[in-house]
């Protein structure tokens, strides 16, 4: 399965039970398998994982939806955090490094703060 993104333009001046009954649908045509003259509206943004070859289908469907002014389906790349967990721990290693003070654990950080406050 990939990750994808949808964004897509409601027609302007629907009511909110209107956008939530509209919502409903597209998220439904996510789990199954001509320009307007509106010029104004809401955009709405969703996260989903779907098979490749279904995202034809979701399209017609969505094409077919007489609310939806336009859509556009991005295919996302997934970010991994581990990276992210690498790069502050090369991070915290060049701080300590620089200050020659190793680095306070969290456990630590928050013991002083359960004293401070119980004072």
């Amino acid at each position: 399965m990939k990750l994808y993104e949808l964004t897509y333009l409601p027609l302007s001046g629907i009511s909110q039970d209107e956008q939530k009954t509209l919502q409903d649908r597209v998220v439904s045509a996510l789990e199954t398998s001509p320009v307007s003259q509106h010029s104004n509206g809401f955009l709405t943004t969703m996260d989903f994982n779907q098979e490749p070859e279904k995202i034809n289908k979701i399209e017609e469907k969505l094409k077919n939806e007489a609310q939806i002014q336009r859509y556009l389906i991005l295919k996302k790349k997934l970010v991994r955090f581990k990276a992210r967990i690498l790069r502050r721990a090369e991070f915290s290693k060049k701080i300590e490094k620089e200050t020659g003070r190793p680095k306070v654990e969290l456990q630590e950080i928050e013991k002083k703060l359960d004293e401070i406050l119980k004072d």
